[in-house]
């Protein structure tokens, strides 16, 4: 069988290593590459026949498109090509003969990558709509709540999960709600971006070009864009101390809608819930259906503090019965609390289902499966009143145990985060883990051709 993975920064380290323990197993593993660097020690360990590059280079190699893959609303989407729309499309235009040849002429079964990047997203529309390709897209990654798990979702919006044939185990506990070890992680690298040694050395490598590839269509080249950007990060993280928040609010009397934002640049947001990423727009547009008594408890996400502009905070105070609470307030009091949790597509969500309480998402989330936890649009705003949307979800039936079971059975024990936030992922246990997760969902094809 033939499979390949789409080289993605640091995480390539890791699949590295589950790809090679897989080419023990006899499984013959290709690659898309788009950083030259990643790209030759990918040649070396697996030869040049065997690995695509793909970079800015193409956006001069005029190529005939292989179908309507909607690139203008994956530009619009990608934080690295937005910033110049019309190579950002050509780009994406002219990168699809390649890839579509590359899988075709190998045979690959599967491709196994992220849903954060432009072209990754471009080749999950290639594999979902390209019968001819006869090939699948999963992307790897953690299902948030429990810890140290994982599962292959088999779409962009990461709400469908690959279903596997595995039995239940009954002895497996009903999930409960707890914070996602890699909020911990993102903390810590938020301190240490934070002090003044991870502020000198962005610096540094702004000034020597470390790992730094022109080429490289995940990477913004152009010195002027990055300054830019660079500069209004620090502005708004200095600017953030003048943000009057509330650090204690009695909530146990208090009838309240808690919204969570999302850091943005993200994926979460810019892909998960692409058309709800404009989360100012969110926010008025649950204010516009506001309940009488009720008020709006919005809350910063910690690690996001320096991607929006003092302006925005003054905006959303200025309208009534909004409460913007400090950022170190706990949210599992702020949802424990709640009469309806709101976010794009936010763990917040997911936590107050788990816990009963009322919650909803702009973007569809494998969560929504909870009885307590529904996707909703502009229209189901306009046209229902949120008392009426949390009273149905309150009465629906609990089926945390239900879900607890589709979880753990379509889900697997492994860690795969990238090993520069957690190096304990390249440990040989994990990696057996993850490579026997992976020939199950090679597996499973099989056995369903079989019995086709």
């Amino acid at each position: 069988m033939n499979i390949c993975f789409i080289s993605n920064f640091s995480k390539t380290i890791l699949l590295t290593s589950v790809a090679k323990s897989l080419r023990k197993k006899g499984i013959k593993v290709y690659w898309i590459a788009c950083n030259q660097k990643r790209y030759h020690q990918l040649c070396e360990d697996f030869g040049t026949t065997q690995v695509l590059l793909i970079n800015r280079s193409n956006i001069g190699k005029a190529n005939n498109i292989v179908g309507d893959f909607k690139i203008n609303e994956l530009v619009f989407g990608d934080r690295v090509l937005r910033h110049d729309f019309k190579s950002g499309v050509e780009f994406l235009k002219n990168i699809q003969r390649p890839i579509f040849g590359f899988l075709s002429e190998n045979k690959i079964e599967k491709v196994y990558g992220e849903v954060t990047w432009a072209h990754e997203l471009l080749i999950h529309r290639m594999c979902s709509q390209m019968k001819s390709l006869n090939c699948q897209f999963l992307n790897p990654h953690v299902v948030r709540i429990p810890n140290q798990r994982f599962a292959f979702f088999t779409d962009e919006k990461q709400s469908q999960l690959l279903e596997q044939n595995k039995l239940w185990d009954s002895n497996t506990k009903t999930i409960v709600p707890k914070p996602p070890n890699y909020l911990k992680i993102n903390h810590k690298i938020l301190r240490r971006a934070s002090s003044w040694k991870g502020k000198f050395s962005r610096i540094k490598r702004f000034f020597t070009n470390e790992n730094m590839d022109h080429l490289d269509p995940t990477l913004i080249a152009n010195s002027k864009i990055r300054i830019k950007i660079s500069a209004k990060e620090e502005w708004r993280r200095w600017q953030y101390k003048n943000v009057k928040t509330i650090k204690d609010l009695e909530l146990k009397n208090l009838n309240y809608l808690f919204l969570g934002l999302h850091k943005q640049p993200e994926a979460s947001v810019d892909v998960l819930g692409r058309y709800y990423e404009d989360q100012y727009q969110n926010i008025i547009n649950l204010w516009r259906a506001l309940p009488e008594g009720w008020s709006f408890v919005i809350k910063e996400h910690s690690i996001a503090i320096g991607d929006r502009a003092l302006a925005f905070y003054k905006k959303i105070q200025a309208l009534p019965g909004i409460i913007l609470v400090n950022e170190q307030m706990p949210s599992y009091e702020l949802i424990k609390h709640a009469q309806l949790v709101a976010t794009v597509s936010g763990t917040i969500a997911y936590e107050a289902a788990l816990m009963g309480i009322p919650a909803i998402t702009f973007a569809p989330c494998f969560f929504n499966r909870l009885n307590c936890c529904t996707n909703v649009g502009l229209e189901d705003l306009d046209k229902n009143n949120l008392v009426q949307i949390a009273n149905s979800l309150s009465q629906n039936p609990n089926n945390v145990k239900s879900f607890s079971k589709y979880l753990y059975t379509n889900s697997f024990i492994g860690n795969v985060l990238d090993p520069i936030s957690d190096p304990n992922v390249l440990n040989e246990e994990n990696i057996e883990l993850l490579t026997n997760a992976f020939l199950q969902t090679l597996i499973s094809v099989e056995i369903n051709i079989a019995v086709l």
